[in-house]
C-alpha cells in the first residue's frame, strides 16, 4: 500500500483544485439568520465565501425550497458562494495519521440482499456473549442506522449507556442511545435534586429572613423582662436585709429591756427613772416591729411579683430561644444544603466531560465521527467493524483502526457454536469476525470511495486483494456472503454473471416471469448547468412509473447517472402523488440510492452512442471499472422489476468489446 501521507497529500491537492461553489443569493431575516434560494437541495457543513466574509464555516439546513444559515453578520443582503471544503477536512484526517494500517483486516463481501446487516447483528450479539468492546462504524448514516435498528440492547444485556449511537438518525428508539440522550438521562436525577435543593435553600433563606425582625422583637422581650426581674429581685435583697436589721435591732432592744427588769439594784435606788427608760424602750421597739411589719408586707407583695416575673422571663427566653434555634437550624441546613449542591455541581461537570465510549460496549459511528472525534478514538475497542467499507477512503479506515485496544497477551480463540438462522457463508463470516480485530464488510463490486487521484478511489478491498475472490481465488480471511434474498433471481443472476464471477445465488424462487425490461429511445441528452437532461427519455419514465401506480405498485425508484436529469423527472412526477398519495416514488442519481431498494427499478440511461461511438465517462470502462459498479449498484436496487430506458440498439452496435454497458444492456435486452 502507498505511503498513507503520500495519498492524502495528492488528494488533498486534487481536491483544492476541483471544489466547485455554489451561488446563493442570501436575504437578512434578523438575528444573524440568512435566507436564500437554490435550484436545487443542499445541506449539511460548508464553507461561505462573498465580498467581506472569507473561509467562514457554516451550516446549511434546507427547508422545502429555500437554504437557512446562521451567520454573524448585519449585511441585509450577501451574494455569496458555498463549497464543501473535503480538503480541510482532509487535512484534519492528516493530522490523525500516526502510521500505516498496522492491523490485518478480516474481509466479509456482501453482495446486495446477501445479509451482511444480519450477519453484523449476530457478530455484535456474540462479541458481548465473549466481552468485547466493539465500534461500528461506516462512511453513510444510513448503513450504522440499519444495524442498530436490530440490536435489542437489554436482550442482549446491555444497560443503560453501554450502547451509544453517534450518527443523526430520525428514529426515536434510537435516540436514545445518543451521547447526548444518555448524558441526559445520567444528568436528569442529579438536575432534579439540584432543582428542589435550590428550592428548599430559598425557602430556608426566606425563613431565616423572615425570622430575623421576630428574633430581634424576642430579643427585646426576653431583655425587658430580665430587666424587671432583676430589679424585683434588686428590691427583694434590699427589703430582705432591712428586715433582717429590723429584726436585729429589735432583738437588741428585747435584750436591754431584758437586762433592765433584771436589774434589782435599779428596781431599788431608781425604780421611777428605769420604768421611765422601759417606757422609752418599749415604745421605741413597737415602732420597730411595726417598720418589721411593713417591711413583710412588701416582702410577701415582691415575691407575688418576683413569681410572675420569672415566668414572664422564662416565657420570654423560650421564646427567644426558639426563634434563635429556628435559625440556627436554617443556618446549618442551608450550608449543608450549599454543599450537597456544590458536590452535585462537581458531579453534573464530570459527567459533561465523562468520556461515555470509555465504559459503553458497542459504540456506532460514521467513519469521519470515528476518525476526528478524539474521546472515541481513546476510548480503545477490541473488535472494529467497518460496515461499506468499500465506500470507505483507505485513509479514514486507518485511523478508526487506531482506536483499538493494544493487543491483550493470551488472547483466546472464541468458538463460535453456529446459528440455525444463518447459512453456511454468514456462519463462516461471524466465527472469522470474533477472531479478528477489524473487520471490514461491504462489496468491491459496489460505488467506490468518492475520491479524485486514482489511487484514493481504490477500494480497500482492492488494496489488499480480497476482490480476488471473483477471479477463483480464495484470499485470506476472506469471507463472501453468496446467497442473494433480495433480488428477483433473473436480477440475481445477471448480476452474478457479470460482476461477481458467477459466485452469487439466489435464495427466491424463480417465478418463471421476466424482471428485466427494456424501454427504447434514440433521444440525445442536452447540457444543462454542468449536467445533463433528455426530455424525452424523461418523459417515458414518468410513463413507466404511471403505469406501475396503476397496476397497484408503490415502491417505484428512478436512477439516472445524472442529478438534472434526476430532478428533472422528480420535477414531471408531482402530479401523480396527488392521485396516488401513498406512493412511494423517488429519483435520484445512483449515489442516492445506495443501501435502499424498491420493488421497481427504473434506469435512465439519458445518454445515446454520437455516431463516432463516443460514450461519456459515466459507462466508458470493463467488468472491473467505476462504471461497472455503476450498472450493478442501480440494478441491483430492484427487487422485482428492473427497466432500461435509452438508446439500446445504439448501444448494441458499439464494437468496444470490453464495454461492459454494452454487455450489460445486451443481457436486459435478451
Amino acid at each position: 500500500m502507498n505511503n498513507i501521507m503520500q495519498l492524502l497529500d495528492a488528494e488533498i491537492a486534487q481536491v483544492a483544485k476541483t471544489t466547485k461553489p455554489v451561488h446563493v443569493r442570501l436575504k437578512h431575516m434578523g438575528n444573524g439568520v440568512y435566507k436564500g434560494f437554490l435550484p436545487f437541495k443542499i445541506e449539511g457543513d460548508f464553507i461561505l465565501n462573498s465580498k467581506k466574509l472569507d473561509n467562514v464555516p457554516v451550516l446549511v439546513d434546507y427547508q422545502e425550497d429555500h437554504v437557512v444559515i446562521e451567520l454573524d453578520s448585519n449585511e441585509e443582503n450577501i451574494n455569496a458562494f458555498l463549497s464543501k471544503d473535503e480538503a480541510s477536512l482532509l487535512k484534519a484526517v492528516k493530522e490523525q495519521v500516526r502510521g500505516e494500517l498496522k492491523e490485518k483486516p478480516s474481509f466479509v463481501i456482501g453482495p446486495p440482499g446477501t445479509g451482511k446487516t444480519k450477519v453484523i447483528t449476530k457478530i455484535l450479539e456474540e462479541a458481548i456473549k465473549n466481552n468485547l468492546k466493539v465500534l461500528v462504524a461506516s462512511p453513510t448514516n444510513m448503513a450504522v442506522e440499519n444495524v442498530f435498528e436490530r440490536i435489542d440492547a437489554k436482550a442482549i444485556g446491555l444497560k443503560d449507556g453501554e450502547v451509544i449511537l453517534t450518527i443523526k438518525t430520525e428514529l426515536e428508539d434510537l435516540q436514545e442511545f445518543s451521547p447526548e440522550a444518555i448524558k441526559r438521562r445520567k444528568l436528569q436525577p442529579i438536575e432534579d435534586e439540584l432543582e428542589i435543593l435550590q428550592m428548599a435553600k430559598a425557602d430556608m433563606v426566606k425563613r431565616k429572613r423572615d425570622a430575623q425582625p421576630t428574633l430581634e422583637a424576642q430579643k427585646n422581650l426576653k431583655e425587658a423582662a430580665d430587666t424587671k426581674l432583676a430589679n424585683f429581685q434588686r428590691d427583694f435583697r434590699e427589703l430582705s436585709k432591712r428586715q433582717k436589721e429590723l429584726k436585729s435591732s429589735i432583738d437588741e432592744t428585747n435584750n436591754r429591756i431584758k437586762s433592765l427588769t433584771g436589774n434589782a439594784f435599779l428596781k431599788g435606788v431608781a425604780k421611777v427613772f428605769m420604768g421611765n427608760k422601759l417606757e422609752e424602750l418599749e415604745e421605741e421597739r413597737e415602732k420597730k416591729e411595726k417598720k418589721l411589719k411593713t417591711v413583710q408586707n412588701e416582702i410577701d407583695a415582691l415575691e407575688s411579683k418576683i413569681q410572675v416575673a420569672q415566668t414572664e422571663t422564662e416565657e420570654a427566653k423560650k421564646s427567644f430561644t426558639k426563634e434563635h434555634d429556628a435559625i440556627y437550624e436554617a443556618t446549618v441546613a442551608i450550608d449543608k444544603i450549599n454543599k450537597r449542591i456544590k458536590h452535585l455541581q462537581e458531579k453534573a461537570e464530570e459527567l459533561r466531560q465523562l468520556n461515555l465510549y470509555s465504559s459503553a460496549k458497542i459504540v456506532g459511528a460514521t467513519l469521519v465521527n470515528a476518525t476526528l472525534n478524539q474521546k472515541l478514538q481513546n476510548a480503545e475497542f477490541d473488535l472494529i467493524i467497518v460496515d461499506e467499507a468499500s465506500m470507505a477512503l483507505t485513509p479514514y479506515i486507518t485511523i478508526a483502526a487506531q482506536a483499538l485496544r493494544e493487543k491483550a497477551k493470551g488472547i483466546k480463540k472464541i468458538s463460535y457454536i453456529k446459528s440455525d438462522d444463518l447459512y453456511e457463508a454468514q456462519n463462516k463470516a461471524v466465527s472469522m469476525a470474533l477472531n479478528s480485530r477489524l473487520v471490514l464488510v461491504g462489496d468491491p463490486k459496489q460505488l467506490p470511495p468518492i475520491a479524485e487521484t486514482r489511487e484514493m478511489k481504490k477500494t480497500i478491498f482492492e488494496v489488499y486483494g480480497a476482490d480476488r475472490i471473483f477471479e477463483g481465488e480464495n484470499p485470506e480471511n476472506t469471507v463472501l456472503l453468496d446467497i442473494n434474498f433480495r433480488n428477483h433471481p433473473k436480477i440475481t443472476a445477471l448480476a452474478s454473471k457479470l460482476f461477481y464471477g458467477g459466485l452469487l445465488k439466489s435464495g427466491k424462487e424463480d417465478d418463471g416471469k421476466d424482471a428485466l425490461f427494456v424501454r427504447k429511445s434514440n433521444s440525445k441528452m442536452v447540457s444543462s448547468d454542468g449536467s445533463y437532461i433528455n426530455n424525452i427519455n424523461m418523459k417515458i419514465v414518468v410513463s413507466q412509473v404511471e403505469k406501475a401506480l396503476k397496476r397497484g405498485r408503490r415502491s417505484v425508484g428512478i436512477i439516472t447517472p445524472y442529478r438534472k436529469q434526476a430532478l428533472l423527472i422528480e420535477e414531471n412526477l408531482q402530479y401523480l402523488f396527488k392521485e396516488y398519495p401513498d406512493a412511494d416514488v423517488q429519483a435520484g442519481t445512483v449515489h442516492k440510492f445506495q443501501g435502499k431498494e424498491k420493488d421497481i427499478i427504473i434506469y435512465d440511461l439519458t445518454f445515446s452512442p454520437s455516431e463516432d461511438g463516443r460514450i461519456p465517462a459515466t459507462y466508458d470502462g470493463d467488468k472491473n471499472s467505476t462504471a461497472a459498479k455503476l450498472l450493478n449498484v442501480a440494478m441491483t436496487r430492484a427487487e422485482g422489476f428492473f427497466i432500461i430506458v435509452g438508446d439500446v440498439e445504439g448501444i448494441l452496435k458499439l464494437k468496444n468489446q470490453n464495454l461492459v454497458l454494452r454487455e450489460w444492456v445486451e443481457a436486459i435486452a435478451q
